[in-house]
């Protein structure tokens, strides 16, 4: 009995010190955190610049200023908008410090 004890103290201290040094070690391996954005408009250049810019602003309320492009944007074509008809929806990633 006082042996599986023992021995889940020391499992448990075991995973609690490596959860401990993954959690601090985490932020400081990281290079920046990724946003999405998404946005729409009558021509492919337009929904793309207006999916950047969202990624943008949602990144500056969190503080982070320079952003890249991670990838390539997605583009949708959509024939059937019900307000626009023939619209182009965009979806970036952006990796910002």
């Amino acid at each position: 009995m006082m042996l599986s004890r023992r021995m889940t103290r020391g499992a448990l201290l075991a995973v609690g010190s490596a959860a401990a040094l993954v959690a601090a070690a985490g932020p400081s391996l990281a290079s920046g955190a990724l946003y999405c954005g998404a946005g729409r408009g009558l021509t492919r250049d337009v929904a793309i610049q207006s999916a950047i810019d969202d990624a943008n602003v949602s990144a500056s309320s969190d503080g982070r200023f320079h952003c890249v492009l991670d990838g390539e944007p997605q583009v949708f074509e959509v024939f059937d908008d019900p307000y626009f008809g023939h619209i182009f929806r965009a979806s970036v990633t952006m990796n910002c410090d």
